[in-house]
């Protein structure tokens, strides 16, 4: 499970780290000092049994069993966690013990191997736990032995009672450890978290938000670097206000329309010429895409799809397109040739928006084929001219002209299949005297 809060983050790591101390200590007793205890313990059963040995010996020899038996039951006494002694003859007879209900038959087959330092341990199982029987010989086993038995379960219970002890001190611990934790991730928590609001209000616009101050560590160095930065952003955000007035002023009363588009496609300035040329404004086009609603259709009407466009990899590539062969796309669905220049704009050699400029080019096209209209109609015109030019096979009586094809034609109709000129009929003075001579007479 993911802890999400630091005040939570905070406790649980005190907790934690309070535990795992305690863990490694409870470890730490039960082992090292268990063992050195052990060890203490070992060394204390094998000096009592030479001690009793060695004040053994002329007793035993002068059969003071009486001595004998006083000795080591006052020994026993003196020494808590001493469970028994006892002293054995040469002939392994039991001449004094400490055992009020009787001798235990099963001690006398005590006898194991002495290692090299004169003395012996075994270790024996009883109701009560672990006892260590320490055998050590009287002049070499001759005079016989002596047995000391030393109980190690206390050693267990000391061990338990410390680990007991220490667990109780790691609960207070514990719950010392969570109290301040918790004071202390309220103390921390607390200005984190008004931050986190101060960030929220500055992230949604409100650059009045200001972190209240809180001394001179860490946590009110943070809150003053933070009002510091949101001041540092409001006179930003001012001279930003101030540059886009600026820009909107000068280009809006330019002729042409222009608007700057960043990285991701998103248009982040547009002049009013540009909106009326297109209809759309900034925020529409940027809903959808400047490229969906403006620049789809190629100048013969076919799609352009967003990978195609020249205009809009001009911040990939860096470099500006210039064209007069675009058209864009009216809000109502009409299609008009522009003009377009679009520049990369730079910071630190690396392009991070363009710049694009356009305008309408309707007029112009439509006088570019006008014109190309009258240079058509004008080499029509000049080709009939210098057809009618050449030589024309024409008939000496009856003024028949002769066609490419051989057919004679009226000159009449020659000339107005070759050319743009009409004819009208009409009779000439010298024709009508010859044609209506009376009546030409008499009107002279």
């Amino acid at each position: 499970m993911r802890i999400k809060h630091l005040q939570t983050k905070i406790l649980v790591g005190t907790i934690g780290l309070v535990v795992l101390v305690g863990l490694a200590m409870a470890i730490f007793i039960k082992t090292v000092v268990y063992e050195k205890l052990a060890a203490n313990l070992e060394k204390r059963g094998v000096f009592i049994a030479k001690t009793v040995a060695g004040n053994s010996v002329n007793p035993l020899l002068t059969d003071k069993f009486y001595e004998l038996d006083m000795m080591v039951r006052d020994l026993k006494n003196s020494e808590k966690d001493v469970e028994y002694i006892f002293i054995l003859n040469g002939r392994k007879e039991v001449v004094a013990h400490t055992f009020e209900q009787g001798f235990p038959a099963d001690l006398k087959t005590i006898h194991g191997a002495m290692n090299g330092r004169g003395y012996r341990i075994e270790r024996l199982e009883t109701e009560k736990g672990a006892i260590l029987d320490f055998g050590v010989p009287l002049m070499r086993g001759r005079a016989g032995f002596v047995h000391v038995g030393m109980a190690e379960y206390p050693i267990k219970q000391d061990v338990g009672a410390i680990i007991g002890l220490l667990l109780g001190i790691i609960l207070v611990v514990l719950l010392a450890g969570s109290g301040l934790a918790v004071l202390l991730a309220a103390a921390i928590t607390k200005p984190v978290k008004e931050l986190v609001h101060a960030a929220t209000a500055v992230g949604s616009g409100n650059l009045d938000y200001l972190v209240r101050s809180r001394g001179s560590d860490e946590i009110g160095q943070l809150g003053d670097a933070f009002n510091m930065m949101i001041e540092k952003r409001k006179e930003a955000e001012q001279g930003l206000r101030a540059s886009e007035k600026k820009l909107r002023d000068i280009t809006s009363h330019l002729a042409e329309g222009l608007y700057v588009m960043d990285r991701q496609g998103t248009i982040t300035f547009m002049n009013p010429e540009a909106e009326r040329l297109l209809g759309w404004t900034m925020d529409e086009l940027n809903e959808k895409g400047a490229h969906n609603l403006v620049h789809f259709r190629r100048e013969d009407g076919t799609d352009l799809p967003l990978e195609e466009c020249k205009m809009h990899h001009v911040i990939t590539s860096g470099e500006s397109y210039m064209s007069t062969d675009e058209v864009f796309v009216r809000k109502d669905g009409t299609l008009f040739p522009i003009s377009v220049v679009s520049s990369p704009v730079f910071e630190q050699g690396r392009a991070v928006a363009s710049v694009t400029s356009f305008r309408d080019i309707t007029e112009q096209k439509e006088l570019e084929l006008e014109r190309e209209q009258l240079i058509i109609d004008h080499m029509d015109a000049l080709s009939q001219i210098k057809t009618l030019s050449g030589m024309l096979p024409i008939c000496a009586s009856c003024k028949r002209i002769r066609d490419d094809k051989g057919y004679w034609n009226q000159i009449e109709s020659y000339v107005e299949q070759h050319s743009e000129a009409e004819f009208s009929h009409g009779i000439c003075p010298e024709c009508a005297k010859k044609i209506y001579p009376k009546y030409y007479d008499d009107k002279t």
